[in-house]
């Protein structure tokens, strides 16, 4: 953990995700390519998804350790307990404090998604237009069918 470009989140969060195959019906063990996520952090392995143990039915697990200190070391082991084929695919998502600052998906001197974020202002344009666009239309018909009657009628 390294929180020497200014962050300051205090916990350590690991998931991992993997796409399972359809088991058979009425199966008892029905996770069927099995991988164990665990984090090792100053002599104490943490287990997914609040278990004192390996997750054995979820797909998707997750540790979060709270309270992490600068300086710490995690190791995060993702292990295959039980494939039903010779591999497993997996995505695995880990955030805290690594370094650096906190990620900027913007250029320099731009506001971030939440700090320029218009879309109620949209939203509310969009609501607005969508009402009054079809009543000024049907106005437009009522109001060009009664001078056409008029006319009719003279």
């Amino acid at each position: 953990i390294n929180t020497s470009g200014g962050c300051a989140f205090p916990d350590l969060s690991a998931t991992l995700v993997w796409v399972e195959e359809g088991s058979t019906p009425g199966c008892l063990n029905c996770v069927m390519n099995d991988l164990d996520l665990s984090v090792s952090l100053r002599g104490v392995t943490y287990f997914p998804n609040g278990r004192n143990g390996p997750d054995r039915v979820n797909s998707a697990e997750r540790v979060v350790i709270r309270g992490v200190q600068n300086g710490d070391i995690a190791t995060i082991t993702v292990n295959a307990y039980n494939l039903a084929k010779r591999s497993q695919n997996y995505a695995l998502v880990v955030t805290g404090c690594f370094g650096g600052t906190q990620n900027q998906l913007y250029a320099e001197g731009q506001c971030s998604e939440f700090e320029c974020d218009n879309s109620a202002s949209h939203r509310t344009r969009n609501i607005l237009l969508a009402i009054f666009v079809p009543l000024g239309v049907i106005l437009l018909c009522c109001v060009g069918g009664a001078i056409i009657r008029r006319r009719k009628n003279m």
